[in-house]
């Protein structure tokens, strides 16, 4: 039997939890099941898009210009 590892399962659920609360989200605002799973969609990959230029960012800092 495969076994997952706790982050694994817990970024599942995380993920789930986000999904299902903005198409609760989008039901409140008079917006059809599968517009606001849409929405929801591309929202969390908008941000996950933006977090990753942000570590990459981090990571490499764009190089100084040299002293003369």
């Amino acid at each position: 039997m495969i076994y997952f590892k706790p982050q694994t399962v817990l970024g599942g659920f995380a993920l789930i939890t986000l999904l299902l609360a903005g198409t609760a989200i989008g039901r409140v605002l008079e917006v059809s099941f599968v517009e606001a799973l849409y929405l929801s969609v591309l929202l969390l990959a908008t941000f996950g898009w933006m977090g990753n230029r942000v570590m990459l960012r981090c990571a490499n800092p764009p190089a100084s210009e040299p002293e003369v």
